[in-house]
């Protein structure tokens, strides 16, 4: 019999496509994932993956067998959403404030689920700045924030957990002459010219890591716009470094873009709630935090398999 945990496994390779990342992803050993997918593979009788120079890829096969696990893991989500229970009867409002990334790439799908599961939680969002929403989490003004905890700076004053890290890799025109090699050392980007996101706090975050290896990008253009680095990338006006969760393999213009990993290591960007240290939680944020907790890699999947990883395979 096929499990749930095999359909899980086989559907986070397919994502990240590396079984050392899908392991990272999902919190358990790269043997659990390979052995998984070797029981996987003798139950259907044909490979599901093929291995090539930058990690794994489905074969033909596998990518019919993805939509089919795709659409099993969905189901089983909203099965649960629909059955009755006590977290139905939490009432109240929840206050949620998101900043910019997280509102454009990964808010839809929790709340959607979650309005499914709490109906009778009013739930109230608001965008921010990254150092307005910590002062009104702190204030008490918002009850728990969706954010890159990551660039949290008033650690002293706030709660924080991560729910997913998503991986940062290079962005650069396909068929440059950087996607020759399968990873790429960031020394060897010091001389390209750079396109730098601001948003978020990402060029703070960009001079951090390469300061790591006493380098800085050679910046030809910094923007607010995700679409204009994608763009500007996928033309060969630069490159730059942004995380798996905003990539998508072409621009407006259709031209393509190839995602490459980097010999030295940066650190991912990491997707998480945060609330006040001196505050109690009221029940809907309490609710919204446990539900964020035991949902959101069946969530991952679903969403980011959905919209960026079978465009890219298909």
């Amino acid at each position: 019999m096929i499990t749930l945990r095999q359909i899980k496994y086989f559907a986070a390779v397919c994502q990240t496509q590396k079984i050392n990342n899908a392991a990272a992803q999902l919190n358990v050993s790269a043997s659990a994932i390979s052995s998984a997918i070797k029981e996987l593979q003798e139950i259907v009788g044909v490979p599901l993956l093929e291995r090539h120079r930058r990690g794994v890829n489905p074969t033909p096969e596998g990518q019919r067998f993805l939509g089919h696990c795709i659409t099993i893991l969905a189901n089983v989500s909203h099965a649960l959403d629909e059955i009755p229970g006590n977290r139905t009867e939490i009432t109240g409002t929840l206050r949620l404030g998101v900043t910019v990334t997280i509102a454009g790439y990964f808010l839809s799908s929790p709340i959607s689920r979650f309005s499914r599961a709490f109906r009778n939680v009013d739930l109230q969002m608001t965008e921010l700045p990254r150092e307005d929403l910590e002062q009104r989490l702190i204030d008490g003004e918002i009850d728990i924030g969706l954010m890159l905890v990551g660039n949290i700076r008033r650690v002293e004053d706030l709660s924080r957990e991560t729910l997913i890290r998503s991986p940062r890799r290079l962005w650069t025109q396909t068929g440059s002459r950087l996607s020759a090699s399968p990873t790429v050392p960031l020394s060897a980007l010091a001389d390209e010219p750079y396109i730098q996101l601001l948003i978020d706090d990402a060029q703070d975050s960009t001079e951090r890591y390469w300061a790591r290896y006493d380098l800085k990008p050679k910046i030809r253009f910094a923007t607010a716009s995700v679409e204009a680095v994608r763009s500007l990338v996928a033309s060969g006006h630069g490159v730059t470094i942004l995380s798996d969760m905003v990539y998508r393999p072409w621009s407006l213009e259709a031209e393509r873009i190839e995602c490459l990993d980097l010999d030295d290591p940066v650190p991912p960007m990491e997707i998480g709630l945060a609330w006040g240290r001196r505050r109690d939680l009221p029940g809907p944020a309490l609710a919204f935090r446990d539900y964020c907790r035991s949902e959101v890699s069946l969530r991952h999947l679903n969403t980011d398999l959905d919209n960026t990883s079978l465009k890219r395979l298909f």
